[in-house]
């Protein structure tokens, strides 16, 4: 996976700003499952007996977490650190104690349960709206979701450690009409998606509307590319057929002339000879402009096959080497059809 495309992908879906408190609810959740880590310890208070610790790599996420809580008058602190390996990332956590705010918070979000029990799947009583479900799918790309550059193949997954969110995370989506696809992968459960439509068309829902579109420019680009190479190997796949076809008709007319049966053949014929032996490299429809007469390719095509027919009953195989390198030039019989004297000969 490309970061550099993945950090733009995440900046620009933070940059969204949503403005419905039922949307803005459903991205916390989301950050809250992805990003996040629910400590219970020992202790007598609610503050000392829970935590909680959310990392992430952009700042307006962890603001967005941070504001969220401080509204429920948790005791909320918002730091930064760099990665200790790696790209050294500047990383934004926030942390907040475990008081009665806090957790009232977190119940809210559907990821504690009455009871104080841990639920990691979804909420899904805040996904009844497309709106909402569109804004946790921008919380779980910006907390775990990673996508391959534009010039790759197109791929975009969700990482969690989590069994029941990427399952039902998988369901979110095909409910939205995706097709996506669940593996395990060194103990952690990977939620993907493949292809240039389905990636393009999740980041859209999801907001980032520039990372879409430029997934779907370079595969513009790629089906434009493909086409040219498509049309290149196809002009050079004629010039080839063009070029072997005319090397045939050349060696036939060869052939018969160095016989002295090109002067019997019909008039029209040794016309054709002639403007082959004049134009050895164009193609039917090139030397169609040659002829007088203005014939067609087919008329012009059926006198270079009959020249060859012409050749073939007379002898010539094709294939065999030719003995001029032009018609009417030197050749192993000398001038006149008289053999050339070797060096050292009388």
């Amino acid at each position: 996976m490309s970061e550099s495309f993945t950090r733009a992908v995440r900046e620009e879906l933070a940059r969204v700003g949503e403005p419905r408190r039922c949307c803005r609810l459903a991205e916390v959740a989301a950050l809250v499952r992805a990003t996040g880590s629910f400590h219970i310890r020992g202790g007598d208070t609610d503050e000392e007996r829970y935590g909680l610790h959310l990392t992430t790599s952009v700042q307006a996420a962890a603001r967005l977490v941070f504001t969220h809580f401080r509204s429920f008058g948790a005791e909320a602190d918002l730091f930064t650190r760099r990665e200790a390996h790696f790209k050294r990332r500047l990383l934004y956590e926030v942390h907040l104690q475990g008081s009665a705010a806090m957790l009232q918070a977190l119940n809210e979000l559907g990821t504690l349960s009455d009871s104080f029990r841990l639920e990691m799947g979804l909420p899904w009583r805040l996904l009844r709206r497309r709106c909402c479900k569109a804004a946790f799918l921008r919380g779980v790309v910006i907390g775990a979701g990673s996508v391959n550059p534009p010039w790759r193949e197109a791929h975009l997954e969700i990482v969690t450690s989590h069994e029941a969110l990427a399952g039902d995370l998988a369901r979110l989506l095909e409910g939205l009409a995706f097709h996506a696809g669940v593996y395990a992968r060194r103990g952690s459960h990977v939620v993907y998606l493949k292809g240039r439509e389905e990636v393009a068309e999740l980041l859209a829902l999801a907001g980032a509307q520039e990372a879409a579109l430029a997934i779907e420019e370079q595969a513009v680009m790629k089906d434009v590319r493909a086409r040219a190479n498509r049309l290149a190997n196809c002009d050079e796949a004629n010039l080839r057929r063009t070029s072997t076809a005319a090397d045939r008709q050349l060696a036939a007319i060869e052939y018969l002339h160095r016989r002295g049966l090109l002067s019997g053949l019909p008039p029209a014929l040794q016309e054709m000879a002639a403007i082959r032996r004049g134009h050895p490299s164009l193609s039917l429809s090139e030397l169609a402009e040659e002829i007088p007469e203005r014939l067609g390719r087919s008329a012009l095509n059926h006198r270079l096959r009959r020249l060859v027919q012409a050749a073939e009953a007379a002898g010539w195989r094709p294939g065999e080497k030719r003995a001029y390198g032009r018609i009417g030039g030197p050749t192993e019989t000398g001038v006149a059809g008289k053999p050339r004297k070797r060096r050292g000969e009388g």
